[in-house]
């Protein structure tokens, strides 16, 4: 159908006839929620005629023709030789798509429950042309419906086409499959046994499929077939009733015509009262992946509803069901040696199922994709090593593992030498073993097999223990954790966290860490809560996370001292006082609610001499933190923040005291604290350069939605002194 020729047909008015009855029509008043509405015996009117092969129907509303209007709202064009339909809004004069219950009818009405006249020669068009049963108003909308019905197959069907010719290529079953699902794939066996007083002497073995000799069977007791040798699971038959075995998932690789297709299955027995004999057996194909020649996925397909009608194949990837869900299972072993030799050669799929006994074979695949290097592990007999890379590097911890994965050779690529290689493999070492091996190369002080074991067992890796390294060796850890585990019936973990709170209050209390006598201290749970009694002062975390940032920035205390003789200074209303050591600091952060206590570049900051941290006071108030500033070395002032990190319009009357205070400062400098300023000038203008580049924002408080440059460099008062 062409829109123009369509136009060119004879325009269809209202019929005198179809004028007398409509303006002879009374209408009822109805009322509604916000207009009342007009209600005539009959909402249509119909009109149609057929030319050249095209049935134009005409749709006349009521209320117009009562008003003396013989003009259709909308004129529908069918043509049964396309099977297509199109309407013509004569109000707005454009051209729709929409079926008759799809149009925008006055009165927001709905075409199911309105009334048309139709006279008896338009049915009789109506239905001859159309081939229906009748020439309704709903017959023509059915017969919209059924052409829409038929696109949408085709458009589905050109999309499902290529799947399924691309699935055509699905090689058949091995003529074995079935027994080896059975035998193999679902490894749950039973004995059946009657019951008898003094114990049944002979039962029924399903995997034998024979009467077998049994001792002293009980009910749901696992247990081996004294004739096969499989694990089973004793069923007295006068209780085993209805059941079935746990779902299981196993896996066929074939060779296709793309390359290689990974089947998926899953399955699972069903024994019915009374027939233990003959089960039945469940399996349904659930994914299938193609791959190219070098196995290399490339496209997958699962078994699912598409477009919430007919279960069928469907492109693309399922999202699993429960995310701690295993889909390892067993792999038909026979396709295997002749795939190795071609399409599977350089990955290593072989000997990692030789390796396990369940895997996912489609999982391995997509891991090689991502990491080639998992076949070196495979064929290196690293089995546990590899499946840790191929479930999951962040589950097992290998994020932290370094590798060289540019590297070809294995022991590059691992960070080892030949011999931690030989070890790896002979303790069947995973990515915790591997890490420890790295650490024994990297300090060159061999540790027991054993005791790596150990550490991998509790899960400790050697940053656990990065607070005690240097002072003790890892046996010496190792025996020190474990004789406190024995003395204070604690968890490895737990005597760690304990052994690092203790040092780093120790090393807040400015005690001694490196002598022996603190560090290794016998009664540990005694001594910590020691160190917490003095601690009082400060409070427990806060010498803790004093300890632990003087173990990382040794030097800050003695450089706070030094900053009073210097940057010290006040009169009538304000004073300025630098903080005697990381305690102050970090109390002065938390009264404030500001980040300059947990933010490592302060610490690092002053640690450098690049910027240091002085607290502006009120004289009347001395103790009562106000404001505290980050300042350079030549007392140029960075940043001043009170409370959340704000600076509130009090500030403003401290600004003369704080020019004056550069002002005093500037005569106190040396040359040294002027080079000083001049590097700390360096960085902070790179710093603003970055900050500018990556459009950082500040994203709380008032200033929430600035840009963080901007806001640094309105804070920055230079000192021009």
């Amino acid at each position: 159908m062409k829109k123009s020729e369509l136009l060119t047909m004879d325009r269809l008015t209202a019929t005198p006839e179809m004028m007398r009855h409509a303006m002879n029509d009374t209408p009822l008043i109805i009322p509604g929620y916000k207009e009342t509405r007009e209600q005539y015996k009959y909402d249509l009117y119909l009109r149609c005629r057929v030319q050249n092969d095209i049935l134009k129907v005409s749709l006349f509303w009521t209320a117009n023709m009562n008003k003396g209007g013989n003009l259709p709202i909308y004129e529908v064009y069918f043509s049964r030789a396309e099977k297509r339909f199109i309407t013509y809004d004569c109000t707005y004069n454009r051209w729709l798509d929409s079926k008759l219950d799809r149009l925008e009818w006055p009165q927001h009405r709905y075409i199911y429950y309105m009334k048309v006249y139709i006279n008896r020669q338009t049915r009789i068009t109506i239905r001859n042309y159309l081939g229906i049963e009748n020439g309704r108003l709903s017959d023509l909308l059915n017969y919209q419906l059924k052409i829409r019905q038929e696109q949408l197959e085709q458009r589905h069907k050109r999309e499902t086409d290529r799947w399924d010719s691309d699935l055509a290529q699905t090689p058949p079953l091995p003529k074995d499959w079935s027994r080896w699902v059975d035998k193999v794939a679902i490894p749950e066996n039973y004995i059946f046994y009657h019951y008898k007083k003094g114990g049944a002497k002979t039962g029924y073995c399903s995997y034998c499929e024979k009467e077998v000799p049994i001792h002293r069977p009980l009910h749901n007791k696992e247990g081996k077939c004294p004739c096969c040798r499989h694990k089973i699971t004793f069923k007295s038959i006068g209780r085993a009733g209805f059941f079935h075995t746990q779902k299981v998932y196993f896996y066929l690789i074939q060779r296709c015509k793309d390359g290689v297709m990974v089947r998926e299955f899953e399955g699972h027995r069903t024994y019915r009262k009374g027939g233990y004999m003959t089960p039945e057996c469940y399996v349904h194909e659930i994914r299938r992946m193609i791959c190219d020649k070098n196995a290399i996925p490339q496209r997958a397909y699962y078994w699912g509803l598409y477009k919430q009608k007919t279960f069928r194949w469907i492109n693309g990837y399922i999202n699993r069901s429960g995310w701690y869900t295993d889909y390892s299972g067993m792999v038909y072993g026979k396709t295997l040696p002749a795939l190795s030799k071609r399409e599977l050669k350089k990955t290593g799929l072989l000997e990692y199922v030789r390796g396990n006994k369940c895997v996912d074979p489609e999982e391995y695949l997509i891991a090689y994709e991502k990491r080639p290097y998992i076949e070196k592990f495979v064929k290196a007999g690293l089995s546990r090593l590899a499946k840790e890379y191929v479930k999951g590097r962040h589950k097992y911890g290998c994020d932290d593992v370094p590798l060289s994965i540019q590297e070809s050779s294995l022991t590059k690529l691992l960070g080892i030498g030949g011999q931690e290689l030989k070890r790896l493999r002979k303790n069947n070492g995973g990515s915790g073993f591997l890490n420890w091996l790295q650490y024994e190369k990297a300090y060159g002080r061999e540790i027991p097999d054993h005791t790596i074991a150990w550490f991998c067992r509790e899960k400790i890796t050697p940053k656990d223990l990065k607070f005690i390294r240097g002072k003790m060796s890892v046996p010496q850890i190792h025996n020190y954790i474990t004789r406190q585990m024995s003395k204070e019936h604690m968890s490895s973990h737990n005597v760690i966290n304990t052994w690092a709170d203790y040092l780093s209050m120790a090393k807040g209390l400015r005690m001694n860490t490196d002598n022996e006598l603190v560090y290794r201290v016998r009664d540990l749970r005694k001594r910590h809560n020691e160190l917490v009694k003095s601690c009082q002062k400060y409070g427990e975390n806060i010498v803790i996370q004093a300890g632990r940032i003087l173990e990382e920035y040794p030097h800050i205390d003695e450089i706070c001292l030094s900053l009073k003789e210097k940057y010290e200074y006040g009169n009538e209303q304000y004073m300025v006082i630098a903080p005697t050591g990381v305690e102050e600091i970090i109390l002065e952060g938390r009264a404030l609610t500001h980040c300059v206590s947990n933010s490592d570049r302060y610490w690092e900051r002053i640690e450098n001499q690049e910027s240091y941290i002085l607290f502006l006071r009120k004289s009347s108030e001395p103790t009562k933190p106000y404001y505290t500033m980050e300042i350079e070395p030549d007392g140029t002032i960075r940043q001043k923040r009170s409370i959340l990190n704000e600076q509130y319009e009090d500030i403003n009357q401290a600004k003369d005291f704080l020019l004056e205070w550069q002002k005093t400062i500037a005569k106190r400098l040396t040359d040294e604290d002027r080079s000083l300023a001049r590097q700390s000038r360096m960085l902070r203008l790179e710093e603003f350069e970055q900050l500018s580049k990556d459009r950082v924002t500040v994203r709380t408080g008032t200033l929430s939605g600035k840009l963080l440059v901007d806001v640094l460099m309105g804070d920055l008062m230079e000192n021009a002194a």
